[in-house]
């Protein structure tokens, strides 16, 4: 194992440096073919080994030390060296030029672009091509040198052919490499927007949860010390609502923090309260009343049942505008809500006959309206809001019957 690891690291370490390892890989060529020479001398008497030789031998293992730093260099000076054997008579110089025009032909394959390729095998085949049938071989017959000629090309071919298919195995790995990186990085991202989007909602359940409880609490505490006094009764009651309101909101804030602590583990059902629905309207425009705020309730239409995101979305809508109006409306405002079950669309509406909420323009600058728009937007309906002409404040939401199937889609 321990082989195999530094074998890795040494594999990697040449792939950085591509000059060194193909000079490397020349001159493993080189000795070896020298060697080899060598060991012909000694078989054959009539052959002498001398130093001179074994540099001549050396030299046409050069550009292989260039081939992929430089590959048209590396052709050019084969090409020369080729040349200058040729001039000088030192046929002991092609007598290994055949490997390097091979390596050279599988490299320009194996990383240059098809076209180039071809172009730079055809620029280095066609002289040797030239030299074997009129200079090498022209004291052979015709049909000799022919089959030299085509011994050398199906050679060539068959070397370009690999180096092809090695570049299409290596595109090939890099493509699904890339495809790899980018699923990984988009899972990232998706997993980081799930995460984005869960403390948005966790953000909206907790405001929700809070702003209407401790407006209700502050409203109704209010009341009782201005009346502790004089009407000892009616302190007692609105400190009794305020005992309720308070517990109400530390029942729901324990409830939204027992799922955060649970995570991915289901939490026990048994502890948690259920969710508010549209069905639980009636029990928060109670609670409104009671804060001090006259609230009317009605509901249009014939009633059916909704999609339990849209039920919850549409409880928290109507709680932040009820919310909004004590707040802001003042302290002689009544409002109404009403609830429309249509036959194309579900419509809720919050509306007031105080001053107004002091945000109106885009839903900037409050998120009460922000996480409304959003609560609507997130199953495919539509909130709007603002002042009314004959004064007041309307908040109105709309949802498509097929709410929760635009819902389940974002």
């Amino acid at each position: 194992m321990q082989v195999a690891t530094r074998f890795q690291r040494l594999r990697r370490w040449l792939q950085q440096r591509p000059l060194l390892a193909d000079s490397l890989f020349a001159a493993a060529l080189a000795v070896t073919y020298i060697m080899s020479y060598g060991v012909g001398t000694q078989i054959t008497p009539e052959l002498h080994f001398r130093w001179i030789d074994a540099a001549l031998l050396a030299v046409p293992f050069s550009p292989i030390a260039i081939r992929r730093k430089w590959p048209w260099g590396a052709i050019l000076l084969s090409l020369a060296i080729l040349l200058a054997a040729v001039v000088t008579d030192q046929w002991i110089l092609t007598a290994d030029a055949g490997i390097g025009f091979f390596v050279l032909t599988y490299t320009v394959a194996a990383h240059l672009p098809f076209h180039r390729a071809v172009a730079a095998a055809a620029a280095m085949w066609f002289p040797v091509h030239l030299l074997v049938y009129f200079v090498s071989a022209a004291d052979a017959a015709p049909a000799t040198r022919s089959i030299l000629v085509l011994l050398n090309t199906v050679m060539a071919a068959t070397v370009f052919w690999i180096g092809f298919v090695m570049r299409n195995r290596r595109l090939k790995f890099e493509e699904l490499a890339d495809r790899a990186r980018v699923a990984e990085e988009s899972r990232e991202a998706l997993a980081a927007q799930a995460v984005a989007d869960e403390q948005r909602r966790i953000a909206r359940e907790l405001h929700d949860v809070v702003a209407h409880h401790i407006s209700v609490i502050g409203v109704m505490s209010e009341g009782a010390k201005r009346v502790l006094r004089t009407n000892p009764d009616a302190a007692e009651e609105a400190l009794a609502t305020v005992n309720q309101t308070a517990r109400t909101a530390l029942r729901e804030m324990r409830d939204i923090l027992t799922v955060l602590r649970s995570g991915q583990e289901e939490p026990d059902s048994a502890d948690l309260e259920p969710q508010p629905t549209v069905d639980s309207l009636r029990a928060l425009v109670a609670q409104t009343k009671d804060a001090g705020l006259p609230v009317r309730y009605s509901v249009r239409g014939e009633e059916y049942p909704l999609p339990t995101g849209v039920s919850l979305a549409v409880y928290r809508i109507v709680q932040e505008a009820l919310t909004n109006t004590i707040k802001h409306a003042g302290p002689k405002a009544k409002a109404g809500v009403v609830v429309d079950y249509g036959q194309e669309e579900f419509r809720v509406s919050i509306g007031d006959s105080g001053r107004g909420a002091p945000v109106i323009t885009h839903f900037s600058g409050g998120h009460g309206l922000i996480g409304m728009r959003e609560r609507a937007t997130l199953y495919g309906g539509s909130l709007q809001a603002g002042p009314q002409p004959g004064g007041g404040y309307l908040v109105e939401a709309r949802f498509p019957k097929n709410a929760h199937l635009q819902g389940a889609s974002q």
